[in-house]
């Protein structure tokens, strides 16, 4: 379904249009009014719409300078002219401006109806071929590389999903790695040299990397390639062949299978020292099974490089020759982003409760994660993260926890994750009413001020767009809360006043009746007329008149 706009400084034309025509029979779920071109303007800011008809003569901005400001936002809104002037140079300019139609008042139902049902086809078959699958399948073939890095990286990264969602995403992008599947991760790093290459050209560097490594490695192997936040570079490889091909492979060329990954890496390595007058460092993995172990994996061998490898370069190492048993683990799911910090600082409660439930269901229970220094990092965590979004809010965490700080500073009190749990959850929970009762006082406020602005200045500008500016919101956000914290919509208070301001003066004045629309900011007699009868079931004379009586 579309939407329409009307737009014309004749209320009564906007009103006939608007309310004579079955729009919905032809696709129109909704039709807007807008008796100038600014208002116009004003509200597409708010709610964008399908198709504008729009009259050519109008103060200040005319139709077709209407138009113009619109295809310079909403190039895809079907524009219509209507009016009663048939002068051939506006025609003109309308076709110029990509105006479907030029109608001539008075227009009859059937003939508007016939314009709009073919604007409205238009739309449906534009939109359906933006949407289409084929477009989607361009899209992403024309950006696989880059969301398979991302994908990659989200593997990397220990994110948490269903099994079915990563199956679904790698068949998404073409990527030959399944579950179960055999794989080897190696880390590549760049080091000195490389000198025909400035700092600018970095990515042409990176990009000749890499195709050396899809040259010789993607030869016998499928190669899947992403660059990590600390400019490493990190690829996942398995064979492409059966294991009986492999073995047979192998077995002519009088090698083991990690014999010839080592030549594969030393070729990769001398290429580039040869072709690129550079250096890298190469650190595998063991084989494993896709994707078990792909975080861990990675972090480790993240680790070797900080602390082991260092400045060392143009090594080709495995990260077996560094492994050593670990009595301590880090717990995944408490660092995974988002991290606690982002969910409380963004008001995701239910999240951050999920969140919390997956950190503490890793440790208890599981002997692995429930040593004392596992407790201390998930206490250190969670106090972080809420003194750091207490602080940015300008609280004190002493304000927030009174008596029951003591006790959260005194980690000892704390004798397992359990009781932890339970502490979190109570201050997470408290937290989240604090805010959401905060968030509804600053609401109110600014009601309040909006409608003391309006109040001030009825007789003025009291667009959402002003009204928006004056308190610094988006138009759409401000409507929408208005909308939730009163029950009705700036406009109908806006309404509501107008009509109540009128009836008072009407009362208590002796205003004249278009001097009484010029204060209440319907400036046009006639339209201020039929609005104070739709509303009063009389007209402001007739109102008056009554009072004599």
């Amino acid at each position: 379904m579309c939407e329409l706009m009307i737009v014309d400084d004749e209320p009564h034309s906007v009103d006939s249009l608007a309310d004579t025509i079955d729009w919905k029979s032809i696709g129109i779920c909704n039709v807007y009014k807008a008796y100038s071109a600014m208002e116009a303007l004003d509200r597409l800011k708010v709610r964008p719409v399908d198709i504008m008809i729009t009259d050519i003569h109008m103060p200040k901005m005319n139709g077709l300078e209407l138009i113009e400001e619109v295809r310079k936002v909403w190039p895809r809104t079907k524009c219509l002219i209507l009016s009663g002037y048939a002068e051939f140079e506006f025609a003109q300019k309308a076709i110029q401006l990509n105006t479907v139609e030029y109608l001539l008042k008075p227009v009859l139902n059937d003939e508007m109806i016939e314009k709009v049902s073919v604007l409205v086809e238009q739309l449906q078959s534009e939109w359906s071929d933006i949407t289409s699958k084929e477009q989607a399948v361009k899209a992403i073939q024309e950006n696989l590389p880059l969301l398979r890095g991302n994908l990659l990286h989200e593997f990397l990264q220990g994110r948490q999903h269903s099994r079915a969602l990563w199956e679904r995403r790698l068949e998404l992008l073409q990527l030959p790695f399944h579950y179960g599947n055999r794989y080897m991760i190696f880390v590549l790093r760049i080091e000195e040299g490389f000198h025909s290459f400035d700092t600018d050209n970095r990515p042409l560097l990176e990009y000749a990397v890499y195709n050396i490594v899809e040259e010789i490695v993607g030869m016998m192997f499928d190669v899947w390639y992403c660059k990590d936040a600390y400019d490493y570079h990190i690829f996942l490889i398995q064979w492409k062949c059966s294991q009986e091909e492999r073995d047979d492979y192998l077995s002519a060329l009088h090698m083991k299978e990690s014999e010839y990954i080592d030549v594969l890496y030393s070729r990769v390595q001398h290429n580039v020292r040869v072709f690129l007058k550079g250096h890298i460092s190469i650190l595998s993995s063991e084989w494993d099974w896709f994707p078990r172990s792909l975080s861990t994996v990675y972090y480790e061998m993240l680790t070797v490089f900080r602390q082991q490898i260092g400045k060392d370069n143009s090594f080709c190492l495995k990260l077996s020759n560094y492994a050593k048993p670990k009595h301590i683990h880090t717990l995944t799911t408490l660092h995974e982003p988002p991290v606690l910090a982002q969910l409380l600082e963004t008001g995701r409660w239910d999240e951050a409760e999920r969140k919390l439930g997956l950190v503490f269901e890793q440790m208890i229970g599981n002997g692995k994660y429930e040593s004392r220094d596992n407790l201390i990092e998930v206490y250190f965590h969670i106090y972080n993260a809420f003194t750091y979004i207490l602080h940015r809010n300008g609280r004190k965490i002493s304000d927030f926890l009174g008596r029951s700080l003591e006790q959260l500073i005194d980690g000892n009190a704390y004798h397992h994750a359990g009781q932890l749990f339970e502490r979190t959850i109570s201050m997470l929970h408290q937290l989240r009413d604090e805010s959401l009762l905060e968030q509804r006082d600053n609401r109110l406020k600014i009601i309040q001020d909006v409608q003391r602005y309006i109040e001030q200045h009825l007789s003025g500008d009291v667009s959402l767009q002003r009204l928006s500016e004056h308190v610094f919101m988006h138009p759409t956000y401000l409507s929408k809360i208005y909308k939730v914290e009163t029950g009705e919509g700036i406009n109908h208070y806006i309404q509501r006043l107008r009509k109540d301001k009128a009836l008072q003066l009407l009362k208590h004045t002796d205003y004249k009746v278009y001097e009484i629309g010029n204060l209440v900011g319907l400036s046009n007699t006639t339209y201020f007329i039929k609005q104070f009868r739709k509303d009063t079931g009389m007209t402001p004379q007739e109102f008056r008149d009554s009072l004599k009586g």
